[in-house]
């Protein structure tokens, strides 16, 4: 028999995916919204475990635990996940001891590690009997209607899951795939004619009839990607082709957004082939953001906002979504700023459009969130600003500035991160966090390498910790006084530092590649990997400048293959690892290997000049390898 499971949480489209997600696993799993509702199912269903958001509406969760201990011992004792919104404070945290609460979960919660939770604390039973008879391989998928979880609160869900995967979605005869890492859309993929390459040129005027079907006959003759054609036949640039390919994957993403019904499915763990790589840079909070503006359905928008018209807008309780990246216009940024907790929605159903509109999109991120009562609060930041342009010095210049301020807040104390003066008020602290926190959110270096992403979220993760100890009286005190004594935690911080000092050996290796000391360069990408040996970009490079150096000797080309292949590996949507292993295998004669990786290289990022150059080479020698006769009966 499933053991069963009861998700108490007043966001019902959480509920409805983690539900698909633990169903997936073979639980039985129930839902309930708020504190009396989930008492009345404890009492009729028994579950044997509990997921509980302490910030119910009706009865707050731990008032709820504490109804829960006193029931009768089949049901009393029953393990219970603390989902939270926000950091708990002391208090609260010795009151989940109190009431034996299994563990504390801080949201955005990685769907894997909410399972493993769940698994953890029913050991001794077994899911299901069907589930036990089951593949064991199998994995498991999320699956629903979008009439009941719309696709902008799907693509927010999965991000606060860090789930990766395949999304499938269908209405009617049309067919989308969008490929997901982390939580992040990276590549999508569609069945639809008109939103196919050729069809997207001609309709922008940059291409012809009788030229696209000149490509297609190409691509059907001798195969290729249809692209690469376009530029051999001197139609199109690799700059009009990288933008062309950048255009048509958001057409195919922003496009399910005018769904007003259909079928979503979920594979974990599963991967794409051959989709369109979207903009590393494009966040789930940006697009949801971006498609509810351009492409939902206006009635739906307005339906939630009626709906929910009672209800009160606040900021949003958790850092994570509060702070994600999207744009705001002054005048948006402006009114935003403003709701305080005490307007009801019903009072902005009258809003122009656009202002409806952003409403829909920013709670669904949960940078806003409803509540059933006015909570007054002093002005603060609802949303992140716009991130600041690298001035076109591209992703080296993004990590030598995180990395110059990450290097500058080491060395600081709490009060000093925050800019603060150490006799400044919580409000001050709150102020202060939300100000610089921002940007170092996860979001604004989403493009960059493994080593960047871990030592950004290191960072942001260590200004929250100081905002939170510094409006804690207890904790704050108590660090005033580790302080005085010069306690340093220098072990909790090493990771973050290796990965700090990795990063800074590997802008000088590419400071002297780019001078062509490539001696020096082999020494500083040596370095970089000696402290963070599992970066695929540290690995590719190199082996790039091994080759460099000892360009005659085989037995240093083969070592830099490897390293290279390990390289992409370990950093698979990368693009610089499979231009690097085009270009050896270019060397070593494997020319259709190398052909091969350049097209993966372009796949993943349109913007690679160097590696559609490589492919117009290998094109523009096919062709001449033809012979007169076939260039004569091709004009």
């Amino acid at each position: 028999m499933s053991s069963t499971l009861l998700c108490v949480d007043d966001d019902r489209n959480l509920c409805g995916i983690l539900e698909n997600a633990l169903a997936g696993e073979g639980y039985r799993v129930l839902s309930a919204h708020d504190g009396e509702q989930g008492l009345r199912l404890i009492a009729e269903e028994s579950p044997e475990l509990l997921i509980v958001d302490p910030s119910l509406p009706k009865l707050d969760g731990f008032t709820m635990l504490e109804r829960l201990r006193n029931l009768e011992a089949s049901v009393s004792g029953a393990p219970v996940l603390l989902l939270c919104g926000g950091r708990l404070t002391d208090d609260a945290k010795r009151r989940a001891k109190q009431l034996g609460v299994a563990a504390v979960l801080n949201k955005p919660v990685p769907l894997e590690m909410l399972v493993r939770h769940v698994a953890a604390n029913l050991k001794d039973a077994s899911p299901s009997g069907a589930a036990a008879d089951a593949d064991e391989d199998l994995d498991p998928v999320l699956s629903g209607k979008l009439r009941d979880l719309s696709f902008p609160h799907l693509l927010h869900h999965l991000h606060g899951l860090r789930a990766t995967g395949v999304l499938l979605l269908a209405t009617g005869k049309k067919r989308k795939a969008i490929q997901v890492r982390d939580g992040y859309p990276v590549a999508v993929k569609s069945n639809m004619v008109n939103e196919c390459l050729g069809n997207l040129l001609v309709r922008l005027g940059l291409l012809t009839d009788a030229q696209l079907q000149e490509s297609i006959d190409r691509m059907q003759r001798g195969g290729g990607l249809q692209g690469e054609i376009l530029v051999a036949m001197h139609v199109l640039s690799e700059e009009e082709i990288s933008g062309a390919l950048r255009r048509q994957a958001a057409e195919k993403l922003y496009e399910i957004f005018t769904w007003s019904d259909g079928r979503f499915k979920f594979e974990i763990g599963e991967r794409l082939k051959r989709a369109n790589a979207l903009a590393l840079s494009d966040n789930p909070a940006s697009i949801i953001v971006a498609g509810v503006r351009r492409r939902f359905r206006l009635e739906a928008v307005d339906r939630f906002l009626r709906e929910h018209g009672a209800q009160y807008v606040v900021p949003g309780g958790t850092d994570f979504f509060r702070n994600q990246a999207i744009d705001l216009t002054p005048g948006e940024y402006e009114f935003l700023s403003g709701l305080d907790g005490t307007r009801q929605l019903k009072g902005l159903t009258s809003a122009p459009e656009a202002v409806r509109r952003l409403l829909y999109a920013l709670i669904v991120t949960e940078m806003l969130e409803l509540r059933d009562q006015p909570v007054p609060q002093p002005k603060r930041r609802v949303a992140a600003e716009p991130a600041a342009d690298d001035g076109g010095g591209g992703e080296r210049d993004v990590r030598a500035e995180l990395a110059a301020r990450a290097e500058k807040l080491r060395g600081l104390n709490y009060f000093q991160m925050l800019e603060l003066k150490q006799d400044a008020n919580a409000g001050a602290v709150a102020s202060a966090f939300e100000r610089i926190a921002p940007r170092f959110h996860p979001d604004v270096y989403r493009q960059a390498s493994q080593a960047v992403r871990q030592l950004a979220d290191e960072v942001y993760k260590l200004l929250q910790e100081a905002s939170e100890t510094l409006q804690d009286p207890r904790r704050r005190r108590e660090y005033e006084l580790e302080l005085k004594k010069g306690e340093r935690r220098e072990a909790e911080r090493r990771a973050g530092e290796q990965a700090l000092e990795a990063e800074i050996a590997f802008q000088k290796g590419e400071a002297k590649l780019k001078a062509r000391d490539y001696e020096g360069a082999l020494a500083s990408f040596g370095e970089a990997l000696q402290r963070f040996p599992d970066e695929g970009v540290y690995h590719a490079h190199y082996g790039w400048a091994l080759y460099l150096c000892h360009p005659e000797e085989g037995n240093m080309i083969r070592e830099a293959v490897e390293h290279v292949k390990r390289g992409a590996q370990l950093a698979r949507d990368h693009e610089k690892p499979y231009l690097f292993l085009g270009r050896l295998y270019k060397v070593v004669g494997r020319e259709a290997a190398a052909e091969k990786m350049f097209t993966r290289c372009v796949q993943i990022q349109p913007d690679c000049v160097e590696a559609m150059r490589e492919l117009r080479l290998i094109n523009m020698r096919r062709e001449k390898g033809k012979g007169l006769i076939g260039r004569l009966l091709r004009r």
